[in-house]
């Protein structure tokens, strides 16, 4: 089932072939862009695998949704050629990618070339080398393939023998790269690769003898290495993208591949399921609407759940998300009520309290008298660290107001501003060493704060 257009049957999976080349294009291209003087030469063999990709999928894709049709049957010759020789382009290239580095590596890849395009001329010239017959209909298309006359036999020995040299010239290019960056990148497209250019043969190859429906399974397994390669391009940092629109390209480049993969994950699911060859336009464009409203949403879910996290992890501090909601904070007029709430709940103290300039500030729960805490500016200034001797206080008022510790407060200055005073912990077990530093931290970013807002401090 799928979408008729003019005659030709748009299935969900044929646009996803389509889409994927395209993206594989537009990160060969944004590679060669982003690649140096002395890298580009090499990046324009990937630029051109990836052009053959482009033909190879478009054309599996324009030839499996052909009507049964004169002007069909008219197109079809065109496509089969696109596919078999798009396929040759794309793994000269690949090959020439990793192997044009050195004089062993171009005279392969130029042997390659060279029975490559003695392939593509005697297809040209006579395509009857590799099929006898084009069958169309609605309930899928097909070719007749010829195994008799041996060139199809060769073709697929064509295929394997440049995989096996890619692969060897990979395996040397990465035991010979001293960055450890571009190791890891070579090796990312080594793993890729191998699996995808193993599974490629199988349906591409080998299953079109009787089986013709799944040909697509190729391009979109190296179409998606080929874009996930350029995440890892970008991830070890093989290139330098410092221009807005090679930004611009490459984030279209990692969400249109992030978009496929989902896409592809729900044909093959909903095809299992249902037992339907594609989904319908209808099911698509809801699919569609609701990933927009899951992006749509996602700030909002990533928020919530840095906050949840924050709570419920009661072992550990969220230091992160706690500098973050304290950065939003208007430094201008801090509202310390607020702020306290806030620190007792996420640091997992009962409370939180700030003495500053003889006014007491907390959540109203735990509102204590001022003239209750007289003793508590009197502590001695610590030698190191921030926490003051909080034992020499009586210990009727602090098991009274459980106070567990006292702090100071510094500005940028190193001038005392006022004191922190902390409830008894909520959290599990004791507190470690590198808690306490991460309530350091946060303390002095609250002195900072403090400083800031001066006598406009609310709360």
């Amino acid at each position: 089932m799928g979408l008729v257009i003019g005659g030709f049957t748009v299935n969900l999976i044929n646009v996803l072939v389509v889409a994927i080349a395209l993206l594989t294009v537009l990160s060969a291209l944004t590679l060669v862009l982003g690649s140096s003087k002395q890298e580009r030469g090499y990046s324009l063999w990937f630029l051109v695998a990836a052009i053959g990709e482009l033909v190879w999928g478009a054309s599996i894709a324009v030839m499996l949704s052909l009507p049964p049709t004169d002007a069909g049957y008219a197109v079809a010759p065109w496509m089969i050629k696109g596919i078999y020789m798009g396929a040759i382009v794309m793994d000269i290239g690949v090959l020439g990618y990793v192997a044009w580095r050195n004089k062993f590596g171009k005279v392969l890849t130029s042997l390659f070339m060279i029975f490559g395009l003695i392939l593509m001329v005697i297809f040209l010239y006579d395509p009857s080398v590799l099929y006898t017959s084009i069958n169309l209909s609605h309930s899928g298309n097909s070719i007749s393939i010829d195994l008799s006359r041996g060139w199809y036999i060769i073709y697929i020995i064509y295929f394997i023998t440049v995989a096996l040299a890619f692969c060897l010239t990979m395996i040397y290019r990465i035991l010979h790269t001293n960055n450890k960056n571009t190791r890891k990148g070579y090796l990312f497209f080594l793993i890729g690769l191998s699996i995808s250019g193993g599974l490629a043969p199988i349906f591409d190859l080998f299953m079109p003898i009787w089986r013709y429906d799944l040909i697509w399974v190729g391009p979109t397994l190296i179409g998606l290495t080929m874009t996930g390669f350029y995440y890892a391009v970008l991830r070890y940092r093989m290139v330098t993208i410092n221009t807005n629109w090679l930004k611009v390209m490459s984030s279209i480049v990692l969400v249109g591949g992030v978009l496929c993969i989902y896409l592809l994950i729900f044909h093959l699911v909903f095809a299992a399921l249902f037992k339907v060859a594609s989904p319908s336009f209808q099911v698509v464009l809801l699919n569609f609407i609701m990933v927009a409203v899951v992006l749509v949403l996602t700030p909002a879910i990533i928020e919530i759940w840095a906050m949840v996290k924050s709570l419920i992890i009661a072992k550990q501090i969220d230091l992160v998300y706690i500098v973050k909601k304290l950065s939003k904070i208007n430094t201008k007029e801090p509202n310390l009520r607020d702020i306290s709430s806030f620190l007792a709940e996420h640091m997992h103290f009962t409370y939180v309290g700030f003495l500053i300039n003889g006014k007491y500030f907390a959540a109203d729960d735990y509102k204590i008298p001022v003239e209750e805490l007289v003793e508590i500016p009197k502590l001695d200034y610590p030698a190191k660290g921030i926490w003051q001797a909080a034992s020499s206080l009586d210990k009727e008022m602090t098991k009274k107001f459980g106070i567990y510790r006292v702090g100071c407060l510094s500005g940028a200055s190193g001038e005392m501003l006022g004191q922190v005073i902390l409830g008894r912990p909520t959290m599990r077990g004791e507190i470690d060493k590198k808690d306490w530093v991460e309530i350091e931290m946060v303390m002095s970013l609250m002195g900072t704060i403090i400083e800031n807002g001066g006598k406009r401090i609310k709360g």
